[in-house]
């Protein structure tokens, strides 16, 4: 599965206001603006998201490595460890309760599928990892773009980008994600998603999160806190909860694929 689809408002007013700036305005830049360590290749996407890219440390540097590991919490309560192989996206993932793994082809848990607590090990198996992983999942194969009116958040304007899929690109190809981000620094700042795993078609409500805190992790600059909320009528609603990512580590040397394998006593995740 790629990511489920993609504000915040002020603190006071709690919600956006559209900017006066054309879609056009927003995304036009220039080779100078963008980062001495983004490739080439990155040209090909739209100026938005090769100025974010850059501004998080570079495609270049995220593709660098082979291997990424954190902690996800929730308050101060540890959810699980995961460690994702970036070139295959194999991932495992465990706490006290349940191992859950990727193979490529399947998802897996261990001891068996009522260990995991939630609805759906498949579509948990990568949920954290694409919200952790961007801006740079959204540089994955199979993706379209399309440029959205700059919004104004807590008094800074915000580029935004709209994010669809290709047909039959992953689990759930009618995802859709809006993804804003500020327009001095680049960096993220909300994204509204759609899910659409488990009506497997199109819906119009979306979820909010908003990146609050950024870390630095071998020259990459990724998420530490990120707030979920309910986005109802374009305001931001009730909070859903904090998610920080600690304990990041990115290595250069793959793990041992084996280590993806299924277990002979775990049982299959379906859908």
């Amino acid at each position: 599965m790629h990511l489920p689809r993609i504000f915040i408002l002020t603190i006071i007013s709690t919600y956006f206001t559209l900017g006066c700036n054309s879609p056009e305005q927003n995304t036009t830049n220039t080779e100078s603006e963008l980062s001495s360590n983004t490739s080439d290749a990155v040209a090909e996407y739209p100026a938005t998201l090769q100025q974010a890219l850059a501004a998080h440390g570079g495609l270049d540097r995220w593709k660098s490595f082979e291997k990424l590991e954190y902690d996800v919490y929730r308050g101060e309560e540890l959810i699980d460890h995961q460690l994702i192989a970036l070139d295959t996206r194999k991932v495992l993932l465990n706490n006290d309760q349940y191992t859950i793994g990727f193979d490529g082809q399947q998802v897996w848990v261990s001891p068996d599928t009522s260990a995991y607590p939630g609805s759906s090990a498949r579509f948990y198996h990568n949920l954290q990892f694409y919200f952790f992983a961007l801006p740079f999942v959204l540089a994955d194969p199979g993706i379209s773009y399309e440029p959205l009116e700059a919004r104004e958040f807590q008094g800074k304007m915000h580029d935004g980008l709209r994010i669809t899929y290709q047909p039959d690109v992953g689990d759930a190809a009618d995802d859709e994600y809006q993804a804003y981000f500020d327009q001095d620094t680049h960096q993220l700042r909300v994204l509204l998603y759609t899910v659409t795993y488990f009506s497997q078609s199109p819906v119009e409500r979306y979820s909010a999160r908003v990146y609050d805190e950024w870390q630095t992790v071998n020259g990459l600059t990724v998420p530490l806190q990120v707030t979920s909320y309910r986005y109802e009528n374009d305001l931001l609603g009730e909070q859903r909860g904090v998610t920080e990512y600690r304990n990041v580590a990115f290595d250069e040397i793959p793990p041992d694929q084996s280590m993806f394998l299924m277990p002979t006593q775990a049982t299959v995740s379906e859908r």
